[in-house]
Parts: structure tokens; C-alpha cells; sequence
């Protein structure tokens, strides 16, 4: 079969792999829409944290935003899936053994593979082999839809945590696709208030179309002030961090509430972040790192079968698997608009 395979920074090859084989609680799909991530460009150019740290290595094939069909169950697996299913599977595939897997915190298990990252081939091929444990049908909704389930779930996990209700009046930092699905998902837990924050016109504008009741941009004046205003001196219960640049922490801290909570899913590239937490301490303010979405899927998936999360507004662009290195240049220079590119073998 034909699939990306990354060999090192900067040198991806569309080349001929050997077609996946897989085992009785495996289950073979055919690939039909894998979208390209943030992630994808840093793995691209060998910035990305489990390439620098070691944990990753190449050569392997990228792709953990995925949708496809089944057309192979291994004999295990036939009791929940057939041919014809439509599919999307997890990022972290824990070794369901361990005290973390036992504790449902398989995203965190020491023996973990991460689809397109650890161990487990991405969905940047034509077809791949997945465990039948993290694999999820996804009914009704297209392909390409069902490719944004993942990062969906980045965006569900922080809204979890910070416990957003009708209560909070809610920040999202950042209008890339993390942002936007944040933007959704705090809609759909009823917030109050949900404001985005960010520097690209067009991206704000998107979030507007997705619900966000106020977008501000940091290139137009004082966030703190706008914000202030904009909730009756009230300030923000819940912030959603979906930036991964230090720059944004000072903001933060001066917009939160007493008592808020802060939810970062952002990776900062090594960037050392300088933090006062002398207020954090004094009013109780949470920080809460946000990794994956485990045991989320299901309700990632439903909220798209409601209609509560779309991908309209977020779908840019459409290439042939072939044009991976177009796409990862489109994404990183988000060209023409770029927010998000779909690939399709």
C-alpha cells in the first residue's frame, strides 16, 4: 500500500509500505479522510517533544486525526464490528493492564502506544490495523467529519476538567482548531458566556460562526479591559489554553477570576514560562494539565451527532494523500485562510 512515512526532520516520502496484517483483536480499515494537526508539522520538522526527548524515532507513518472503513475483523473482534463500519480510533492505546489503565488513565500508561507517534502506524496510508479495544463506530456521521473526533476530545477533556457549567463565563486563548472545537464544546456545556481570544481576524471570525458570544483581538487593544468590560468587571471562572506560547500566561493570570480554573492543552516547544503565583495561590485559581481524552470518545462522538460540534467553519482545505508536504507547508503557514487540511488516500 502507498502511505507517508517520515525518515527523519523535514524528509517525508510517499512511498510503497507493506500492507498491514492484522491479529485476532485487530481490526483492517481502509483510510478515508486523515487530517493534518499541529502536532504533524512539529514531527515534520523534528521540533516535536517525543522526537527531541527520545521517546519517538523514526521512520514512521504520521496521522492520529483519522476516519475510515472497516473491511477485515480479526476473529476476536467480530462481535463488534463488521465490514461497512465506519470508524475513528484513539490516540493512546494503553496496555490495559497497568494501575493507570485499570484506573481509565490509559492516556498516561508507561507501556502506551500513540497512533502515528508511538509504536502504533498513523493514518496517513491506505489502509491501517487497530486494536479493537480504543476503536469506535461513528454512525451517521461523513468521513471527514469523523477525522476531527480526535481533536475534538482536546477540547472536551479541558471543558471537563475546568468543570465548565451554565454558570461560567468562559476564555478560550486561541482560535486555532483546538480553540474552535473549545469554543463548541463550552456551548454545549451551557456556558454562560464564551469568549475567544487570539490574533488572526479570520480565525476569530470562524469562532463567531461557531458560537463564541465575543472575539477579541490582542492586536486591537487591551484584552484585560475588553474583557473586564465585556463581563462586568465579573472576569473569567474557566480558561481554555490552547496556545503553547509563553506569552500568553501573563494574560491569563490577569483575566481569571478568584476561584477560576485554568486548563492547558498546549505544548510549549520547551518554552520556559515566567509565573507569578503569588495570585494563584491568594484565590485559589486550578491549573490543570489536559492530555488526550480518555474515556471521551463516546460523548466526543455524540456531540457531533447532535450537531452541538461542527466542522464547517474549520475545514479549509483538500488534498490527495500524495500532497502531505503541501499540506504540512499550507498548515504551517496557514495559507489562504488555512485552518485545517484534510488528506484522503
Amino acid at each position: 500500500m502507498k502511505a507517508i512515512r517520515l525518515h527523519g526532520a523535514k524528509d517525508a516520502r510517499y512511498e510503497d509500505v507493506p500492507d498491514p496484517k492484522p491479529g485476532p483483536d485487530d481490526v483492517l480499515i481502509k483510510v478515508k479522510a486523515v487530517a493534518i494537526c499541529g502536532t504533524d508539522v512539529e514531527l515534520f520538522d523534528g521540533t516535536m517533544f517525543y522526537i527531541t526527548s527520545g521517546m519517538a524515532k523514526y521512520p514512521f507513518i504520521p496521522g492520529h486525526e483519522w476516519s475510515g472503513e472497516v473491511v477485515e475483523v480479526g476473529d476476536n473482534a467480530k462481535g463488534d464490528f463488521k465490514p461497512g463500519d465506519a470508524v475513528v480510533g484513539e490516540c493512546s492505546i494503553g496496555c490495559r493492564t497497568c494501575k493507570r489503565c485499570l484506573s481509565g488513565n490509559y492516556h498516561l500508561c508507561a507501556n502506551r502506544s500513540e497512533t502515528g507517534l508511538l509504536k502504533q502506524p498513523g493514518g496517513m496510508a491506505e489502509y491501517i490495523s487497530y486494536p479493537r479495544f480504543f476503536l469506535h463506530k461513528v454512525d451517521g456521521l461523513s468521513y471527514e467529519q469523523a477525522a476531527f473526533i480526535e481533536p475534538t476530545g482536546i477540547a472536551v477533556n479541558p471543558a471537563k476538567k475546568a468543570r465548565i457549567s451554565p454558570a461560567d463565563r468562559v476564555a478560550v486563548m486561541g482560535p486555532g482548531p483546538i480553540g474552535l472545537f473549545a469554543v463548541q464544546v463550552a456551548k454545549a456545556y451551557g456556558a454562560k458566556q464564551v469568549i475567544l481570544v487570539g490574533g488572526r481576524k479570520e480565525r476569530l471570525q470562524a469562532g463567531l460562526g461557531l458560537g463564541a458570544d465575543l472575539a477579541i483581538n490582542y492586536n486591537d487593544g487591551d484584552v484585560v479591559q475588553q474583557i473586564r468590560d465585556a463581563t462586568d468587571g465579573e472576569m473569567i471562572d474557566a480558561v481554555i489554553e490552547a496556545v503553547g506560547r509563553k506569552s500568553v500566561w501573563p494574560m491569563i493570570a490577569s483575566i481569571a477570576a478568584p476561584g477560576a480554573r485554568i486548563a492547558m492543552t498546549g505544548l510549549f516547544a520547551g518554552e520556559i514560562c515566567d509565573v507569578n503565583f503569588d495570585p494563584l495561590v491568594v484565590q485559589e485559581i486550578a491549573v490543570l494539565g489536559c492530555l488526550g481524552a480518555p474515556g471521551m470518545w463516546p460523548e466526543c462522538i455524540a456531540l457531533h451527532q447532535r450537531g452541538l460540534v461542527r466542522t464547517d467553519k474549520i475545514v479549509t482545505h483538500r488534498l490527495p494523500l500524495s500532497d502531505f508536504a503541501e499540506a504540512i507547508e499550507i498548515s504551517r503557514g496557514r495559507r489562504g485562510g488555512a485552518i485545517k487540511v484534510v488528506l484522503t488516500p
